[in-house]
């Protein structure tokens, strides 16, 4: 059975790789889970849990796998001078990407019939307040497809479909 976000950074905040960065970064939170994914669903790689220092406006990933490792230290955020990186509440993520991914299959179809998509990538993050899981896939003619389920009740929040080129229309 596939760890749940509440047990992988368990993990992740036992090792001594995150201990050392938490010293370092006493402010430090988590933001977000990422993950690669194929067109249906199954992940990529192993997850990367990411840690926000407010103080620096850094990231820290962290791979988590056999062995926890740092992934990035201290990259750099990409975001707009106003947007703020929302810490993640770990305890409100009550649905698991398992059951996420029931979700997004149960309506991928209905909300973009046709799409044609291809691999994409899955966050598990805070916006504007909800904790979401993130599924986001570009299709074959170049769009980006996106649905976000709400990580609390497991419904979906929202979703959107985004040209990647301007063709001038």
């Amino acid at each position: 059975m596939a760890a749940t976000p509440a047990e992988m950074l368990e993990k992740v905040q036992k090792s001594v790789e995150f201990k050392t960065w938490k010293k370092k970064h006493q402010k430090g939170y988590l933001s977000h889970f990422f993950c690669p994914i194929t067109t249906d669903c199954e992940l990529k790689s192993d997850w990367e849990i990411g840690f926000y220092d407010a103080d620096s406006e850094k990231m820290t990933v962290f791979a988590y796998g056999e062995k926890i490792t740092v992934k990035e230290n201290e990259d750099d955020v990409f975001k707009k001078p106003e947007q703020r990186v929302e810490e993640l509440e770990i305890d409100s993520v009550k649905t698991t990407f398992t059951k996420a991914v029931d979700v997004f299959a149960g309506h991928v179809e209905e909300l973009f019939p046709k799409a044609g998509r291809g691999d994409g990538f899955v966050i598990l993050q805070n916006l504007e307040g909800k904790s979401l899981w993130n599924f986001t896939f570009i299709t074959r003619d170049l769009k980006f497809i996106n649905i976000k389920i709400n990580a609390s009740s497991g419904e979906v929040d929202s979703h959107l479909s985004m040209d990647l080129i301007d063709r001038g229309q």
